[in-house]
């Protein structure tokens, strides 16, 4: 497999060689002959399309190589959002389900919070805590991001409170609060929203009594007849 800058030096050198107008066609030729796999692989083309292209005058060959490494660039670009996205997503997700209640604190996972995932996307700008029972709590991305790389304490601990989005280090000596911020009209579509429930008790099943009772009574029937006798 080629390596992440060989890829890049191998589309940089077939851009190079369409866009010269002194390339001939026989070098083209002979780099798409060792090279065309791996580049319709990197520019999203057919070999076949490719060696098409070569066969066009310089200036056309020029555009048409240039128009498809703007695709190429497009696609990787939606790829790296897609997963960036999807990164955040399952972050968050999962911040919710090891949130653990303390009364009315409710205290979240330090290495989820401060770590790169909920961050990946870059896209939003305010993570929001909706905590049941209490208003949302929004703090800004940049300020987490701010926090993870100072906070690189072994035991710090995170917790959301009314008050706020509060950090804990060196068992309470060090402390840092990330205060509710207001999310302006055109920033609301750029909002990670982090949804966490009060645990619910387990709910125990009871069998029916109606059965027992009916049992119960046929069986007394039964046991004052045999005593009759």
């Amino acid at each position: 497999m080629v390596r992440a800058q060989s890829r890049r030096d191998l589309v940089a050198t077939f851009v190079a060689l369409c866009e010269s107008e002194g390339t001939e066609y026989q070098e083209l030729e002979e780099f798409l002959v060792a090279h065309s796999t791996q580049l319709g692989h990197l520019l999203g083309a057919r070999a076949a399309d490719l060696h098409v292209l070569v066969t066009l005058p310089p200036e056309s060959r020029a555009t048409g190589v240039r128009g498809l490494r703007r695709q190429a660039k497009e696609r990787e670009q939606a790829a790296q959002a897609s997963a960036a996205q999807n990164l955040s997503l399952a972050a968050a997700a999962m911040l919710a389900l090891s949130a653990a209640w303390v009364e009315d604190q409710v205290t979240l996972d330090a290495r989820i919070m401060l770590g790169r995932n909920l961050l990946a996307d870059r896209t939003r700008r305010f993570i929001r805590f909706d905590v049941e029972g209490r208003p949302p709590l929004v703090v800004r991305r940049e300020k987490l991001s701010e926090a993870g790389k100072a906070l690189k304490f072994a035991d710090v601990s995170c917790t959301v409170d009314r008050v706020g989005l509060r950090f804990c280090w060196r068992r309470g000596k060090g402390g840092l609060v990330l205060f509710d911020q207001k999310v302006d009209a055109p920033y609301r579509d750029t909002v990670l929203s982090v949804v966490i429930a009060r645990p619910r008790p387990m709910s125990v099943a009871k069998r029916p009594a109606l059965a027992r009772e009916s049992q119960g009574g046929w069986l007394g029937d039964f046991l004052g007849e045999l005593a009759s006798f």
